[in-house]
């Protein structure tokens, strides 16, 4: 909220100020036109200076503004990310990643547009345009009362148009977000795409998605263009009239030469800010869709817990039903394991064998799992995943260097890059990648190896009682494997370790088992 005033001031005393030296040159021949020295080749100077002093300033409240708008924008993207990441895991599942993140940076664009354009409009355009009525009554009343008219033509037409914008404009967000996530997977698959002789068969799968986004922009830009154009129509013939009846004035003798150089000049001005002022509806509208999903968001935010947990010593099964949604996975999962533990988690592919141990990181809630003794709901998401860590069979590879994959969501330092450059997990990813060698995105150019490796390095190095492995050695040889397996249970002899493996290979370390069935 400090932020949000904060940036509002600063806005609106810059808008102010552009308005105050756009009005400049309006009131120096509004001035020269009650004397009888008129417009000469001094004045004409000083209104060329003027004009470039104008000129000036908008430019640097253009850079002053994009200036505070970066500060703005960079907070507004890390609350909205904070908000996405907090909603439930089955939510963001649901929704998808990729749709969701093109969602949050709607929110944050419509926001950084009404706050550097349609809300502060409002004021110092709204202040600007009562300055220029003032001066068309001052010069002729039935101009004034003409270009009064406008006014509410203006303001009512555009509510009316706004009104169906912010249908179609919900639709369009809806619509495009959902268009790129389908698109995107499908141009991700870049080793299966590149081995592929033609794309012909691509380009027909993906057209329904295209269809969608260009259709919904297509519909919308003719409904508000069309409506629009029909507006500044009447715009155009109200200008129009008001010249011609000062024209008229003019060859009667009732109006001067200076007054019809300082009226031509305020027309496009007062239609301008006109604009500017009835338009900020549209922004309004495409920011209380984007406000809209940010209310969502907060409604699908994972539940949390009151209590601290400052260290795990002991996990209980203890369930009934295992269940996602409305699917029943497994019954009757019971367990107890302590410190020093290591529990093979096993069973056939799906039978929740993730889904159990995704409920150690509150990823879903289910009865019957206790922590300490005590229901793990009534902990804190965040200090019990500071004490667990869970690596997925979908290693997580960011495109970036070395070191910034190792330091994924982690503190780094000196001592810490000094022990995984002592890490023999790492040994034969460092022979052939430096720290600040350029990792592809997802990992492109790294082996199945090396990518376990990297994940698992992430893991061991982190001060945790719980680890959990999930299916980590999928993807590699048996070796490899074993390598692997040796350095985990040897780093690992105080913590609680769960292993998911299709095959027998934790066997020959697991001390306790959980096996699950299906239903």
């Amino acid at each position: 909220m400090r932020d949000y005033r904060y940036f509002f001031v600063m806005m609106l005393i810059m808008m102010l100020f552009g308005t105050a030296a756009a009005l400049v040159s309006p009131f120096l021949l509004n001035l020269w036109s009650q004397d009888e020295t008129g417009i000469n080749e001094a004045r004409l100077l000083i209104l060329f200076l003027a004009m470039v002093f104008s000129t000036a300033i908008e430019i640097l409240l253009i850079i002053l503004r994009e200036k505070f708008a970066k500060h703005y924008n960079m907070s507004n993207a890390q609350k909205y990310l904070g908000k996405m990441l907090a909603m439930k895991y089955d939510a963001i599942q649901e929704k998808g990643p990729i749709n969701l993140i093109e969602r949050v940076q709607q929110a944050v664009n419509e926001l950084y547009f009404f706050m550097t354009g349609a809300y502060i409009s409002i004021w110092s355009n709204g202040l600007a345009l009562l300055v220029i009525l003032g001066l068309f009554f001052y010069k002729n009343m039935l101009v004034g009362a003409i270009m009064m008219v406008m006014l509410p033509v203006n303001y009512f037409g555009y509510k009316l148009l706004n009104r169906e914008l912010a249908r179609r404009s919900k639709k369009l967000q809806e619509n495009s977000a959902t268009a790129y996530q389908h698109i995107m997977s499908y141009v991700g698959q870049t080793d299966y795409l590149k081995q592929c002789d033609s794309y012909e068969n691509l380009f027909k799968q993906m057209k329904p998605a295209y269809e969608l986004l260009y259709t919904s922009m297509r519909d919308i830009n003719i409904y508000a263009r069309s409506v629009s154009s029909a507006l500044q129509a009447v715009n155009r013939i109200a200008e129009t009239i008001s010249m011609a009846i000062l024209v008229w004035n003019y060859m009667q003798a009732e109006t001067g030469s200076v007054t019809l150089v300082l009226v031509a000049i305020l027309f496009p001005m007062y239609f301008n800010y006109l604009n500017s002022v009835v338009n900020a509806n549209l922004s309004r509208q495409g920011l209380k869709v984007s406000m809209d999903f940010v209310v969502e968001m907060d409604e699908q935010r994972e539940s949390d817990g009151m209590e601290e947990v400052e260290r795990v010593d002991n996990i209980r099964f203890s369930i009934d039903e295992l269940k996602i949604a409305e699917k029943t996975l497994a019954r009757e999962i019971e367990g107890s394991f302590e410190r020093g533990d290591v529990v093979w988690v096993r069973g056939e592919s799906g039978v929740g064998k993730s889904s159990l141990v995704k409920l150690l990181v509150k990823f879903r809630e289910n009865e019957g799992i206790y922590v300490n003794g005590k229901d793990i709901r009534c902990f804190t998401n965040s200090s019990l995943r500071k004490r667990v860590d869970y690596l997925s069979q979908n290693v997580p590879i960011v495109k970036g260097s070395l070191r910034d994959n190792l330091s994924f969501n982690c503190s780094w330092s000196t001592e810490r890059e000094e022990e995984l450059k002592r890490e023999p997990l790492l040994a034969g990813v460092l022979q052939r990648h430096g720290l600040d060698d350029e990792i592809e995105e997802n990992g492109a150019n790294l082996s199945g190896g090396e990518k376990q490796k990297i994940a698992l390095a992430r893991v061991l190095h982190r001060d945790v009682d719980v680890m959990i492995l999930d299916e980590f050695t999928s993807n590699i040889d048996k070796e490899t494997a074993l390598d692997m397996l040796n350095t985990v249970v040897k780093n690992s002899r105080n913590k609680i370790l769960f292993i998911i493996s299709h095959d027998d290979l934790p066997g020959k370390y697991a001390n306790k088992e959980v096996s699950l069935t299906g239903i």
